[in-house]
């Protein structure tokens, strides 16, 4: 049983290590493939790629939709590339508006009553606030205001659009 907690605890310590080096380099590839597909996107090219290695690939996966915005991002993203570029590239999430659930099952009579009749303090407790998203085809339209591949890079980045490498 001793053999098997030493080879356990060190492979373990070799995991770890080997998962610090690939973080390492996925983040090297991934900030090569943000500036890639940004040089990509101003020429009108936007879909996923293939990156080589000497021995092995990797392949850019990017996806028509982004993480969540918060009002503050939404505000940054307009100071930044102006209202026109906020409207035109973000747009409300719905699907983020979720139940609080500890308050529902505290009010799920009231609630299942009626919403519209809640006490304000319920209502107000009841929902999270809403997240903004990326417009479908945002990266496409956000040809128009960026101007180099780091622009695009930084519109990118800042609208937080999906993508992966695997």
């Amino acid at each position: 049983m001793q053999r098997a907690v030493d080879a356990f605890r060190e492979a373990q310590e070799q995991a770890k290590h080997f998962e610090g080096e690939a973080t390492v380099a996925k983040d090297k590839i991934q900030d090569f493939c943000h500036l890639e597909f940004a040089k990509r996107l101003l020429g009108g090219v936007d879909s996923s790629f293939k990156v080589m290695g000497e021995e092995t690939m990797v392949t850019y996966i990017v996806a028509d939709s982004s993480a969540g915005l918060t009002d503050e991002d939404l505000a940054s993203f307009a100071e930044r590339w102006g209202d026109e570029a906020a409207e035109e590239l973000i747009t409300r999430d719905y699907m983020s508006i979720r139940f609080d659930p500890k308050v529902l099952e505290a009010n799920y009579d009231a609630v299942v009553e009626a919403l519209q009749v809640l006490p304000p303090d319920v209502l107000e407790n009841l929902f999270r606030p809403m997240l903004m998203k990326a417009r479908p085809g945002a990266a496409e339209k956000a040809r128009k205001f960026a101007k180099t591949p780091e622009e695009m890079k930084e519109i990118l980045s800042q609208l937080r659009m999906k993508n992966y490498i695997k």
